[in-house]
């Protein structure tokens, strides 16, 4: 049951909603100034925004194939992620990034661009753009009583400072282009679905963007968009539900199962999310039949992928365990809250245990309590009240819940996953910020009416935790710089000071 104080919240409308936000001046202003601060970091200082990055010709290449309808791409290109097969280059990622290259093609000559930078930095401003907007959305959700200025704004300044968006920036590899996308759809997903939990629930348009935005994210990265395609299946199903099967029991009769199937096929609202979603997973099929001779496969056999081909190690590791095991998901879970698994890497017996199951265990070792210290601990809070002691309407926890399904699935594929990576730590993202934006809106709920003392404390504390994020995140970005080997040296040998004695700028993932 809900307690009584969640009837008086007020319904966030699109109308309310705009007079209460900042002036999209200043809302601009903050996203310029944001733009170019990513741009400093992603371009070591220089501000130059179209330069050479590793395999960046990758998505240029693809796109120059996809008009002839080939699904390969030049093995220049891919270079050592290559995978080859019956005589023909290819590669596992995803075509939205190689689609984004339409939009510039009538003003730049593809072999000779280099448009890696610009796409990251574009990725990067529209998820932080997002969140900003998501977290003006909570905050404008809450009973006046329970605004906190201060606290709003410390959040602000942890999703401009804080955070994966921040320590991804060290470079616009191919890796990090479909990653940055994948996440910016599945950040637009969330503010739709946070919109209709506080608002009069989901529209048919929420539907169709919500299906579009997964259709998308499943031709940019697997793994987010899978996770976006079962919570838009959990989303369409309580929907079908709610709006042609309400309160009938479970088992009905065959006449009353017509009735109810009768009802949705003629209900354009479920209808055509589902055309979206079939039409976007049948490009995705007909991209992998081409590539790969099955409709379901997102990557080719371990033989033809040129990486693990030329270690027998590692064909054996992936004839054993497979792209994806279960059994390794209590590894995967301490890489990513802990960094241990790489400080064991080289250590025995631990090195022969890891290596027989992973391809790659990738520096630097990090937790996020101390570079995400606020999105950790309001997740947590967000994910208590919204399960345990809710304080949002039934319809509206409903589909957060929906929601964080699917995108904890995205993470149970990721901690299944051969290989372990700082830049995964993205996929983390759409389950972590959905929970943490409703950690804040209860926190702040929980302390309206605390007195002045308590609230300065809490307020000094959050200050703390945010400085924390900030200086980790960048000091986690100066080590990810210095290891990657697509950095030129001068520039890593330059961040030599910052580095730990045992941290040495060599090449060292290939």
């Amino acid at each position: 049951m809900l307690r009584s104080e969640t009837r008086h919240l007020p319904v966030v409308t699109e109308q309310s909603l705009g007079r209460r936000w900042p002036t999209r001046l200043g809302f601009a202003i903050l996203i310029v100034v944001a733009a170019v601060y990513y741009l400093f970091l992603l371009s070591n200082g220089t501000l130059q925004l179209f330069a050479p990055e590793l395999l960046d010709k990758v998505f240029d290449s693809m796109m120059a194939h996809l008009l002839h309808g080939e699904f390969n791409v030049d093995p220049k290109a891919i270079g050592f992620e290559a995978s080859v097969r019956h005589g023909k280059t290819y590669t596992y990622f995803g075509v939205f990034p190689a689609l984004l290259r339409l939009l510039v093609l009538p003003f730049t000559n593809l072999a000779r661009a280099h448009l890696a930078r610009l796409s990251c930095l574009a990725a990067t401003v529209i998820f932080v753009a997002l969140q900003l907007r998501t977290l003006l959305l909570v905050h404008h959700s809450l009973p006046d009583a329970s605004r906190r200025p201060a606290f709003l704004t410390i959040m602000i300044a942890a999703t401009l400072f804080s955070g994966p968006q921040i320590y991804v920036l060290a470079f616009a590899e191919v890796y990090d282009e479909a990653i940055l996308w994948a996440v910016a759809m599945a950040a637009a997903f969330n503010l739709i679905v946070l919109r209709a939990a506080f608002g009069r629930g989901l529209r048919n348009s929420d539907l169709m963007w919500l299906a579009l935005f997964a259709g998308l994210a499943l031709n940019t990265r697997g793994s987010i968009g899978i996770g976006l395609y079962i919570a838009m299946f959990l989303l369409l199903v309580r929907e079908g539900w709610r709006r042609h099967w309400p309160e009938r029991p479970l088992l009905a009769t065959g006449r009353g199962v017509r009735s109810a199937i009768a009802g949705l096929a003629s209900d354009a609202g479920i209808v055509l999310p589902l055309i979206i979603l079939g039409l976007l997973a049948i490009a995705v099929g007909v991209i992998n039949y081409g590539r790969w001779g099955s409709p379901f496969g997102f990557g080719g056999n371990a033989q033809n992928y040129r990486l693990l081909a030329r270690d027998p190690d590692a064909v054996r590791m992936f004839d054993t365990y497979g792209v994806f095991n279960l059994g390794r998901v209590w590894i995967g879970a301490l890489y990513y809250a802990t960094g241990i698994p790489w400080l064991l890497k080289s250590i025995p017996p631990f090195a022969e245990f890891l290596r027989a199951r992973y391809f790659r265990i990738e520096a630097p070792p990090i937790t996020p309590i101390l570079t995400n210290p606020l999105t950790i601990l309001l997740a947590g809070i967000g994910l208590y009240r919204l399960w345990w002691k809710p304080d949002l309407r039934a319809e509206g926890g409903a589909v957060l819940r929906m929601t964080l399904i699917g995108h904890a699935v995205t993470i149970i594929i990721l901690l299944a996953f051969f290989a372990l990576t700082l830049r995964y730590r993205l996929d983390f993202a759409p389950f972590m910020t959905l929970a943490a934006f409703i950690g804040y809106r209860s926190f702040c709920l929980m302390t309206a009416e605390i007195g002045e003392v308590r609230y300065r404390r809490l307020r000094a504390a959050a200050i703390g935790l945010c400085v924390l994020g900030i200086l980790f995140s960048h000091y986690v970005l100066i080590l990810h710089k210095a290891w990657s080997m697509g950095l030129p040296m001068s520039v890593r040998l330059s961040l030599r000071p910052f580095l730990p004695s045992t941290y040495l700028p060599v090449p060292a993932p290939y």
